[in-house]
């Protein structure tokens, strides 16, 4: 791939996360300049190395001739910091981008599961953004497939997930339900085979 392709895809990215030069250059620990230089097709593979760590990608993947944009990515509330490390270690996620505000809480965070992508922000009661501890119910839950639902299901008990469905096998899928710690619910599925 040539390296204007792979500026295209690093301000793709930087511009899918809402983040300008400058957040993206802090985050990579390089200049300014030598973004706009990456962005313009001018970088070396260290740079590339950089700037595909920042943005939560493989250098291999941001080399890619298309780097792909998940289509839909949920927004969930979470108001301990402490919930994302908690996701990872529940749930298998990494965190591709966090900013903390002055209180310690996060203020925007990108989380990954493979390919899919949430959202993690802070409740904002004048916008009637809340936790489901706070709200007292559940208005959504989250779907999202796993290769292994009972390896999974164990990893996420063991982290401290309510398991509010054991894994079960219905409508042509392996699938549990648990409860994260700040109350969300979460489908962990995958199809059976229908070998």
């Amino acid at each position: 791939m040539n390296q204007q392709s792979i500026g295209t895809n690093i301000k793709r990215l930087r511009d899918q996360r809402a983040w300008t030069q400058e957040e993206l250059a802090a985050a990579a620990a390089i200049s300014v300049r030598t973004v706009q230089r990456a962005e313009e097709g001018t970088l070396s593979a260290d740079t590339l190395k950089a700037v595909a760590n920042a943005l939560g990608v493989s250098a291999e993947k941001l080399s890619a001739s298309e780097v792909s944009v998940p289509p839909l990515s949920p927004v969930v509330y979470y108001d301990s910091p402490d919930s994302l490390q908690w996701l990872c270690d529940a749930f298998g996620f990494e965190i591709a981008m966090k900013i903390p505000g002055p209180d310690g809480r996060i203020l925007h965070a990108e989380l990954f599961l493979g390919d899919a992508r949430i959202i993690v922000g802070p409740p904002v009661p004048s916008r009637r953004w809340t936790t489901p501890q706070a709200a007292g119910c559940r208005t959504q839950s989250l779907y999202v497939y796993t290769e292994d639902p009972d390896a999974h299901c164990r990893q996420a008990e063991t982290a401290g997930a309510s398991i509010l469905v054991a894994p079960e096998t219905v409508h042509g899928q392996r699938r549990y339900l648990a409860e994260d710690c700040e109350g969300h619910h979460w489908w962990f599925f995958a199809p059976l085979s229908s070998g």
